[in-house]
């Protein structure tokens, strides 16, 4: 595993960030900016430094980095692609063995930073006591494992049925009125 470049100052950070030869990620802008806010710097200090525009920016990057422990910034270095500031703004203000939880959750099945964010809230996602009535009766009746998400607010939501094999996805698609040996 990759780990996140030692250095030292401010002056240091500075030049490596500006060395990085594209957008450095935001780990990297991330550890940068700890290291200035540990050398005294303020918002308008690292936006002239770094050349950052917006002073919401920053002040993402300073809250998750001051946050974040050593590993945890490490295994953003290291997940780019699965991790992102959102995810870590969102949680930052958590408990450590709460977020590296949420972390590893997130290395293993993407989430959407919405449910981190009601997370970080205390939001719980409770199911409609019908709709996870219905979800059962359907279960029982179709005989197969069946999973049902209601989305209250928009008033929609998505049905799972599972399946055993590929002859019963066929017969389940026949049963909703889909005949899949018309088309292929």
């Amino acid at each position: 595993m990759a780990h996140l470049p030692l250095l030292t100052d401010a002056e240091e950070a500075i030049d490596y960030y500006k060395s990085q030869p594209h957008s450095p990620s935001d780990a990297i802008t991330a550890h940068v900016i700890r290291i200035l806010v540990q050398d005294g710097y303020k918002n308008r200090d690292i936006r002239e430094a770094l050349g950052i525009e917006k002073v919401y920016t920053v002040t993402h990057f300073i809250r998750v980095s001051q946050a974040l422990t050593d590993g945890e910034m490490d295994l953003w270095f290291n997940n780019p692609d699965r991790i992102t500031l959102g995810h870590l703004r969102a949680i930052a203000k958590l408990d450590f063995p709460t977020r590296e939880k949420l972390l590893r959750k997130l290395l293993v099945a993407r989430s959407p930073v919405h449910e981190f964010e009601s997370i970080a809230r205390g939001d719980t996602q409770e199911k409609d006591v019908d709709i996870a009535r219905f979800a059962s009766t359907m279960s029982e009746v179709t005989g197969r494992p069946t999973d049902i998400r209601f989305n209250k607010k928009r008033k929609n939501g998505t049905i799972t049925l599972n399946f055993y094999d590929l002859d019963d996805l066929d017969d389940l698609c026949r049963k909703l009125g889909f005949n899949p040996s018309e088309y292929f």
